[in-house]
């Protein structure tokens, strides 16, 4: 009872947020235009290819939230995800309050707001802030006993990121023996069902293996340094030097010790994940920072306990303290740049909105897309494919035949603009412009555009002469 209580306050309190203007950003839409494709009736195929890396637990929220209609489906995945964040700080909480007191869990909630970027990852529709959640309840809950449902928790976050996946099964392992053979099923069935969605859904469109081709993406190769680099820099160095006080100050507790090693085997898996060619994204490291953020409490509750009887101690805490403050304010400023980015991000989706409105609807915009004669700049790729019910592989970020560009200038909310291969002089026509974005006609000097990507109406601008776009 008491659990579902929580899920629908989070769930209330993400409610007001979306009063705010709301948008997914690129893998959130990738994840909702999925959705919509696997469910009978659609009419769109369902295609991996052109798209982020394969997730099957978004896509298990997003493909019934479809049924709601295309204005609802995304604030629905926007509700979950943002619940998820502040389900994940009730986690933090629970789980520090439960090693070291309330003051630990609240030391623990307050360094996880602090890690870099989740609030702007809630904000924006990811998915790490559920994997947080997952990780850290199913953690709390272990530690409370109820194993079924830490292993259900377990499987969650398995279904968002596959580093989980070898972790979970060594919890099995470790619950198999003192478990029912009705449990060993559960067991069984869990890890079947983690792997099937990996593997099994992705083999509709083709390839199995769509999650771990997509992620050996050598655009986003970085070497192994780096990758660790990153992932330390996504908590402030003073947690991480807390969460080492806590594993020191308490070294017979079981509890930090495990939390200890599992963060560090995170951060190792994903090291060596880089070193084999993945890409190494500072995000992924989130669930060893956050175990992290627990630990700290606790250390910080350990050394206030110190401080009252040692002197010395006394100044060590409050060295560390000016460790902490200072970068921490800076965290906290940042929090208001977060949401800006999740706002200008909403603001560019609206304005993309009305630019396909503006080009004559989204119709003619999406003959032109399934024809290979559309492009968008990268990051409203998945935006525009849901706008206009396409593929993710049809709505291209490079224009290679006459056709439509659907252009903005670069920033963080729309990404690099789409270009062209296409041979100069070029013929450039404005049929439509919203906000920042513009949806222009280009083709070559003397070579038509092709009719299904005509205008609704007349071109605002005469294509005789050849007239240079940036980036184009």
């Amino acid at each position: 009872m008491r659990a579902a209580t929580l899920v629908v306050a989070c769930l209330l309190l993400a409610a007001v947020t979306l009063l705010a203007p709301s948008s997914p950003s690129y893998d959130p839409f990738a994840w909702i235009v999925w959705g919509r494709q696997l469910l009978p009736g659609g009419g769109e195929p369902f295609a991996l290819a052109g798209g982020p890396s394969w997730k099957p637990l978004p896509v298990l929220f997003t493909a019934p939230f479809s049924l709601a209609g295309d204005a609802a489906a995304p604030q629905l995945w926007l509700l979950v995800a943002r619940a998820g964040l502040l389900l994940a700080l009730a986690g933090a909480y629970a789980l520090g309050a439960r090693l070291a007191g309330r003051a630990a869990g609240a030391a623990a909630l307050v360094a996880l707001v602090l890690l870099a970027d989740v609030v702007s990852l809630a904000w924006r529709g990811a998915s790490e802030p559920l994997l947080l959640a997952a990780i850290l309840w199913a953690i709390e809950r272990h530690l409370a006993g109820a194993r079924r449902v830490a292993f259900g928790l377990g499987v969650a976050a398995a279904l968002i990121r596959p580093e989980a996946l070898p972790f979970v099964g060594l919890y099995a392992a470790f619950c198999w023996r003192d478990a029912t053979p009705r449990e060993r099923g559960l067991l069984a069935g869990g890890l079947v069902l983690a792997v099937l969605l990996w593997i099994g859904v992705p083999a509709l469109a083709g390839d199995p293996l769509a999650a771990s081709t997509t992620a050996r993406n050598p655009a986003t190769r970085t070497s192994a340094w780096s990758a660790l680099r990153g992932d330390l820099g996504i908590a402030l160095a003073g947690v991480w030097l807390l969460a080492l006080a806590a594993v020191v100050l308490r070294p017979r507790e079981r509890a930090m010790q495990a939390l200890a090693l599992g963060a560090a085997a995170w951060l190792a898996l994903l090291t060596a994940m880089a070193a084999a060619g993945y890409a190494g994204v500072p995000r992924y490291a989130l669930p060893a920072a956050a175990c992290a953020c627990v630990l700290a409490g606790v250390g910080l509750v350990a050394l206030a306990e110190r401080a009252r009887a040692s002197a010395a101690w006394v100044a060590l805490a409050l060295l560390l303290a000016v460790v902490l403050a200072l970068p921490g304010a800076g965290r906290l400023g940042d929090l208001d740049d977060q949401l800006r980015a999740g706002l200008a991000v909403a603001h560019a989706h609206t304005d993309l909105r009305a630019a396909v409105a503006d080009a004559g609807g989204p119709a003619p915009l999406r003959r032109c897309a399934l024809r290979g004669w559309l492009a968008v700049n990268h990051t409203a790729q998945s935006a525009l494919a849901w706008e206009l019910r396409a593929p993710l592989d049809r709505v291209a970020r490079f224009l290679r035949h006459p056709g439509l560009l659907v252009h903005a200038e670069r920033s963080a909310a729309t990404g690099a603009p789409a270009a062209t291969a296409l041979p100069r002089p070029l013929r450039v026509a404005e049929r439509a412009r919203a906000g920042r974005w513009r949806v222009l006609a280009v083709h070559p000097a003397g070579v038509p555009l092709p009719r299904a990507c005509g205008p609704a109406g007349r071109p605002r601008e005469a294509s005789g002469a050849p007239r240079r776009i940036p980036n184009i």
